[in-house]
């Protein structure tokens, strides 16, 4: 039977009878986890010089840990460059921070809202997804988890591939991109099988 999971900002998540999850919004563009791990700029820098604003981290006003690593006491974790290391809601088991979360910047991922996460049938972190905007598709997965509020949010390589502007600053799109994603069937981005992990 479809169901909707969710209505988020006028929004509606459907989960169809086969299990597939979809809606349509716009696309913000995310750049968390990007920690330079395939080569890639840093989301983040104590500089402010990162991919994205420091103050879309949170930091130092808000509530960042859920976004910037804490390295203990109070303040993020940086390298000796001022890079800063932040994290996704998928993290590998077993590496090092710097490569433990999805790297936006080389890694089409989808950010899901938590209601939807909550109440889909299956497992959503680590599933496999598809983006699609103006006739234009991307594989991806779902990496992250967003504020209760939002809906629509994408990684800087899947804005990339779809073609839309793709900066944490000032791109993303007010319209037209369709998510769709298949909790409890696991992603398989350039070879990297992702393990679906519970919340």
């Amino acid at each position: 039977m479809r169901i909707e999971l969710a209505r988020i900002g006028g929004v509606s998540v459907i989960q169809d009878e086969d299990g597939r999850v979809h809606w349509e919004a716009g696309g913000a563009i995310d750049a968390d986890g990007a920690n330079g791990q395939n080569g890639a700029k840093f989301a983040y820098r104590m500089d402010d010089k990162g991919l994205d604003a420091l103050k879309n981290a949170g930091w130092p006003s808000g509530s960042w840990d859920n976004v910037l690593f804490d390295r203990g006491d109070g303040h993020p974790l940086a390298d000796d460059d001022g890079n800063v290391y932040s994290k996704t809601t998928y993290a590998w088991k077993g590496r090092a921070i710097p490569t433990r979360y999805v790297d936006a910047a080389t890694v089409p991922y989808v950010v899901v809202n938590p209601l939807v996460r909550q109440r889909a049938v299956g497992i959503v972190m680590g599933c496999r997804a598809l983006v699609t905007y103006k006739g234009k598709s991307v594989a991806a997965v779902v990496a992250d988890v967003s504020g209760a509020a939002r809906i629509g949010e994408l990684s800087i390589a899947a804005a990339k591939a779809l073609g839309i502007p793709s900066s944490p600053r000032k791109g993303g799109t007010d319209t037209g991109v369709t998510y769709e994603m298949w909790p409890g069937s696991a992603a398989i981005i350039d070879g990297a099988i992702y393990e679906l992990q519970r919340a």
